[in-house]
């Protein structure tokens, strides 16, 4: 029997870095971001990059029940998608991650999403 499909967007773990240069975004990847491409990513000489909030991704939101969702998820780049959820380097990113998480959900900045 299979295990059920791992569900990748409640930790936000690999959301988090402290590098403005976290998320790579491809020519690719910023067309499919459509007209969110322009709030949601940024240059830095010729390369492009999701914007990083308070050493978050800036697409990264949370719900009024402490979980988290990325609202590109269904256009994600493809640095984001060749992530595996439940993989050993998604476990990896929730271990060394856990903290940035669990200090999000103490503060008070993070955008609250009540309609999920």
């Amino acid at each position: 029997m299979t295990a059920a499909p791992f569900e990748c967007t409640r930790c936000g773990a690999c959301c988090f870095s402290t590098s403005d240069r976290y998320v790579s975004v491809t020519g690719d990847d910023y067309e499919r971001l459509g007209a969110t491409a322009d709030s949601i990513a940024v240059f830095f000489e010729n390369r492009c990059y999701l914007k990083m909030v308070d050493n978050r991704c800036a697409a990264l939101r949370i719900t009024e029940r402490g979980s988290f969702f990325c609202l590109i998820y269904e256009v994600r780049p493809a640095v984001c998608r060749d992530l595996v959820p439940g993989s050993a380097a998604c476990e990896a990113e929730q271990f060394r991650k856990a903290e940035c998480a669990a200090k999000i959900l103490r503060s008070e900045s993070m955008i609250v999403d009540k309609s999920r």
